[in-house]
């Protein structure tokens, strides 16, 4: 009977520790897999066997496989990923918009608008000569172009803010989707109470994945599912379910700086499907904020420089008279009001046909009188804009300054951002992360363990053919 047991006792090591020794590869063989939480078999003694007054071992069993996992953290780790998304995505998106208004080759907005200025104060000092109206109106276009470019560049960009918003909709619904699937194959594997710790840091890589792109609060239910939902909004998904995020092309909206065609983002399911800016976080929450409250507020504000420029310029120049003798001649075209200004400004035909039309003169038949010019030289000093407050210098400085303050107060907070998750991911992997020294002196140990099972059942078949030979 008891070298029954001596075999069983053996028997139960093989098993134990080939599951142990399986284990241990498995964790080898994932070291760099993402989101990977190393493995160990939990071992429990046998129940005990009495005979007589005797108490007896039974061997090893392999009670289950435990996934060392610091849940907290992992959430942790999630809700600092969506500030990190958020300012990742600001980054690109300021750096683009940096970028339009930078002055390459010194030639910029304001030295156009310092050179315009100039050009009437030469035509002051040679108010008949043709050659300096050419060169005003030279100028004037270069000015002309500058705006037009500017505006074109912005609303590029919030184009392609908006391909970015779109295709992150996808990832969330994509990412939904399979954190449901796995919710699905966890509760599946589950049933008899072992722990599905592949499929679990399958599920927790895609909600730290999911929640890079959108603001989430993350919590599990009664039955063990895990439940999403976007805060301040509602419920993503539980259990079985996802709600899907969508978009929808929409009219321009002056208050908040979207854009004529700007994306809305919807969520199936509420009353108030439109949940675009109940989305703070993220990096749908960055896209957003960039495109509307940066982009859309720097649109804004150039619009409102080219038409107050516009029409200031319009109002002296046409009570003037050219060499032509005429009056009444706009300068730059009518644009009849401030939105989208800055795309449509140009000169008027007439300045564009014909330099003579450029007027000089506050009376007729006057070819020296230069007044006219020199009242319009005097705006770039005046404090047109903003109601009153600044001149145009002032105003496009500021516009520049304001992009250039957010862009590096975003630049600071992702860098800080970016320590923090690094010291995250650094605790993370002290816990759950694979140390192949470790794991290699696991396989020698439980290779010894394996082979001293064997020696057991070896020893234990020796001492029975020993028994046996004993009744020959």
């Amino acid at each position: 009977m008891s070298s029954v047991n001596i075999y069983q006792i053996g028997k139960s090591g093989l098993f134990t520790n080939r599951s142990a020794l399986s284990t241990t590869g498995h964790n080898i063989a994932n070291v760099n897999t993402e989101g990977y939480s190393r493995q160990r078999v939990e071992q429990a003694t046998m129940p005990p066997s009495q005979l007589g007054n005797l108490v007896f071992g039974t061997g090893v069993k392999a009670q289950g496989i435990q996934r060392i996992n610091d849940e907290h953290l992992t959430r942790q780790i999630a809700n600092e990923s969506k500030f990190q998304g958020q300012y990742e995505e600001k980054e690109l998106a300021l750096a683009q918009t940096e970028n339009i208004f930078n002055e390459i080759n010194n030639v910029g907005m304001n030295r156009l608008i310092a050179k315009f200025f100039n050009e009437f104060r030469t035509l002051g000092n040679e108010p008949e000569s043709e050659a300096v109206r050419a060169s005003v109106r030279e100028h004037s276009d270069q000015l002309v172009g500058d705006f037009n470019r500017i505006s074109r560049s912005i609303k590029d960009t919030q184009k392609n803010l908006d391909i970015r918003i779109e295709a992150d909709v996808n990832q969330v619904n994509q990412y939904a989707d399979k954190i449901v699937s796995l919710n699905q194959e966890i509760k599946k594997y589950e049933l008899n109470g072992g722990e599905a710790s592949d499929l679990r840091d399958a599920r927790d890589l895609a909600t730290r994945k999911l929640a890079s792109l959108i603001d989430l609060s993350i919590a599990t239910n009664e039955k063990g599912d895990l439940t999403i939902s976007i805060v301040g909004v509602g419920t993503l998904l539980s259990g079985n379910f996802a709600n899907k995020l969508s978009v929808q092309s929409t009219k321009r909206d002056l208050e908040t700086g979207k854009p004529e065609g700007g994306l809305d983002i919807h969520l199936d399911g509420l009353v108030q499907p439109n949940i675009t800016y109940r989305i703070k976080n993220g990096k749908l929450g960055g896209l957003v904020d960039a495109r509307d409250s940066v982009l859309g507020k720097a649109a804004q504000r150039i619009d409102e420089l080219a038409f107050t420029f516009s029409k200031s310029i319009n109002e002296i120049h046409k009570q003037g008279y050219n060499l032509n003798g005429t009056t009444g001649v706009d300068f730059f075209k009518d644009l009849g009001g401030m939105q989208d200004a800055a795309e449509q400004l140009a000169l008027s035909n007439d300045v564009k046909m014909d330099a003579n039309n450029i007027a000089t003169a506050m009376l007729p038949d006057a070819p020296g009188d230069n007044r006219i010019v020199q009242t319009i030289a005097r705006l770039q000093h005046q404090r047109l804009m903003s109601g009153g407050k600044s001149t145009f210098d002032d105003h496009y400085n500021a516009t520049v300054a304001d992009i250039a303050s957010v862009t590096q107060k975003n630049k600071q907070d992702l860098e800080h951002q970016n320590q923090i998750l690094t010291q995250l991911d650094k605790l993370r992997e002290s816990i759950s992360g694979v140390s192949l020294d470790e794991e290699t002196t696991n396989l020698i140990q439980f290779q010894h363990a394996f082979d001293a099972s064997a020696k057991v059942i070896k020893v234990a078949d020796d001492m029975l053919e020993t028994v046996l030979n004993l009744k020959r």
